[in-house]
């Protein structure tokens, strides 16, 4: 296969403005977790993927460089490492997501999206295994993280809370991420992708309707209920936290899949009423909903899966065929 994409001037310009703004949106705190969009917008304008991955292994080196720099009077610590890895592990997540949804251009949108997804949750899974068995570098850490956690949220709460309360309240929010963790990585590879992809395809009136038409496999169905059966089954019986935690971020990730059709459903609705759906606002609103809005991301988190799952015994779409 000849290299004939990077040869024209103004693919490689826009290729490097689109890198250093994906490095830059790194950098920031929100934009840690969404940096990744301007590349998924210019591997469209590309004919070979072999070169429409170059921009992503440029920013992964970019990435890995500044990270060992600013980490590198801790890296002599086990801790420091540890932390240094635990840096790199949305990023990482982001990376190889947008590496794998690039080189799989022109193949379904769901096959895609389940594998550029597929690498988060076996990281995530392997994670929290991981992080389940403490070693002495990783108490170390997790006493800087609940000193840093107890100096923000302690100095600005209205009540004083004991140190008892603190670290009941820490532990809370630490055994919460270890549950959601593969089906946020799912959210975010799904976001980016997906909002990317609305930009690439904003002049394409057909797309909306491509978008109404998005269901998930029947095969997935039983996969879906065994893995909430297999949830209640372990809260009942107060299973210890890693089998609680482990199918709880498989069903939740099977979840995100059902909440992305129940998104669909809801564009099929608007579409048949003559409403006109800006996509990217869509994906955006779901998306505040689900990480900014307290009480109203319950919303997402269950009702747009339940919607979607319901789409098995209830005709929503009676005359749309899935792609």
């Amino acid at each position: 296969m000849v290299l004939t994409d990077l040869k024209e001037a103004k693919l490689r310009k826009d290729a490097l403005v689109l890198t250093g703004v994906s490095f830059v949106l790194s950098r920031l705190l929100v934009g840690n977790m969404l940096f990744t969009i301007p590349l998924l917008v210019l591997q469209s304008r590309f004919s070979n993927r072999r070169e429409a991955l170059v921009p992503v292994g440029l920013l992964a080196l970019l990435i890995m460089v500044t990270e060992l720099f600013k980490a590198r009077g801790a890296l002599g610590s086990s801790e420091g490492r540890l932390l240094f890895l635990v840096s790199l592990f949305i990023p990482t997540i982001l990376l190889v997501a947008s590496a794998v949804w690039t080189a799989l251009a022109g193949r379904a949108t769901f096959h895609r999206y389940l594998v550029s997804s597929l690498f988060g949750v076996v990281a995530s899974l392997l994670a929290v295994i991981w992080f389940s068995r403490p070693t002495p570098a990783l108490l170390r850490l997790d006493a800087l993280f609940y000193e840093t956690f107890a100096s923000l949220f302690g100095q600005n709460s209205n009540s004083a809370f004991g140190d008892a309360a603190m670290q009941k309240l820490y532990r809370a929010a630490v055994m919460s991420v270890g549950a959601m963790l593969a089906p946020m990585c799912m959210v975010l590879v799904g976001f980016s992708s997906f909002v990317a992809m609305s930009w690439s395809r904003r002049t394409d009136v057909a797309f909306s309707a491509t978008v109404s038409r998005w269901r998930v496999p029947d095969v997935l169905l039983w996969p879906f209920l065994g893995a909430w059966t297999v949830v209640l089954l372990l809260l009942v019986t107060k299973a210890p936290y890693l089998a609680r935690a482990l199918a709880l971020q498989v069903a939740l990730s099977l979840g995100v899949l059902y909440a992305v059709q129940g998104v669909a459903i809801i564009v099929h609705f608007l579409l048949r009423r003559g409403v006109h759906v800006n996509l990217s606002k869509l994906a955006t609103f779901v998306f505040l909903l689900a990480f900014v809005v307290p009480g109203l991301n319950v919303l997402v988190i269950f009702a747009l899966p339940l919607l979607g799952v319901t789409e098995s015994w209830f005709t929503y779409r009676r005359y749309e065929q899935g792609v």
